[in-house]
């Protein structure tokens, strides 16, 4: 019988199911090990199944409603609550859009002005330093304080999300520059899908259609760098429109060269 720790590594190897066949013994055992139910927690979180984490977490508050993770899990959910309320609207004819949050852009913008600040106090320093005013060493700093940050935003703004929206009737995708509509009954697959070629797991959403010809849809879905807000909602008016969607590893996921509209 594994204890956590060792169950902890075969997570970070990889292997979440071989993660959570291990947690199924390990709490056949002692369905109260509250540490246990925390690592099946944080497994279902990072596959994106917000509702079994979620269930998770209500066994944990039967056990110790103080307990220190329980408590941030609460704070993230309360967050979430908010960024529905900020960040999305309910539609007319039933479902919701899900504004976009440009994070590329903000760290772009955030970036500039630092950069600024930056080039403006070498301004000052040149009176100091004689090499500050060297014609060349200008107008590369310039560049790359200036100029970089401020391209990064433009190219950001162009490659940005305006909004997502999930009705009944489909998916709708909206770029700065043209709006992308898939209709549930040309869907083929909707998935959450891991990536674990990384250093920690990478979430996406990916929507596959049911004839060659139809473009997919990823969608970067993970908690620091998607466009998208209150991700467990998001996932809830798919289930509520769709159906639950598949959770597997990004890997297993073939588009066989379709055209793919990332965000």
């Amino acid at each position: 019988m594994k204890n956590v720790s060792q169950i902890l590594n075969i997570a970070e190897s990889g292997d979440l199911q071989g993660a959570h066949q291990a947690l199924d013994g390990l709490l056949s055992m002692g369905p109260r090990n509250i540490e246990a139910l925390k690592l099946r927690a944080r497994l279902f979180e990072v596959a994106g199944q917000f509702q079994q984490e979620a269930r998770i977490w209500e066994h944990v508050a039967k056990i110790d409603r103080e307990d220190h993770d329980l408590l941030q899990y609460l704070a993230r959910r309360q967050s979430e609550d908010r960024e529905n309320f900020y960040f999305t609207d309910t539609l007319p004819g039933g479902g919701k859009r899900f504004i976009a949050f440009p994070r590329r852009m903000v760290r772009a913008a955030t970036l500039g002005l630092v950069g600024c600040i930056a080039f403006l106090g070498m301004a000052r320093l040149s009176q100091q330093y004689q090499i500050l005013n060297n014609p060349i060493v200008i107008l590369s700093s310039f560049s790359l304080l200036v100029i970089s940050p401020w391209a990064a935003i433009l190219v950001g703004y162009i490659r940005s999300l305006r909004y997502v929206s999930v009705t009944k009737d489909g998916i709708e995708i909206a770029t700065r520059f043209k709006v992308h509509k898939f209709n549930w009954s040309a869907i083929e697959h909707v998935y959450v899908a891991q990536d674990d070629r990384h250093d920690t797991y990478q979430l996406s959403i990916v929507v596959v259609g049911r004839e060659a010809t139809h473009p997919c849809f990823e969608l970067d879905f993970n908690e620091n760098t998607t466009p998208i807000r209150a991700r467990s909602y998001f996932v809830k008016e798919i289930m509520s429109s769709w159906g639950e969607p598949s959770y597997v590893s990004r890997k297993s996921i073939s588009t066989d060269g379709r055209p793919t509209i990332k965000a």
